[in-house]
């Protein structure tokens, strides 16, 4: 891991993308593919919208 305390959200995109997912959920780090998605688990891992 990356010592982070916060929940992150990777968008990734592109060559190697499946190896790069692979590698981030290993590091326990969230991936989406458009910022939309990007955006929805960010909300997700905060704890919902208020």
């Amino acid at each position: 891991t990356v010592g982070a305390r916060l929940p992150m959200v990777v968008r990734l995109v592109g060559t190697n993308e499946e190896e790069g997912r692979k590698l981030l959920a290993e590091a326990r780090m969230l991936t989406a593919t458009s910022l939309a998605d990007a955006a929805q688990k960010v909300v997700a891992a905060a704890g919902g919208a208020q």
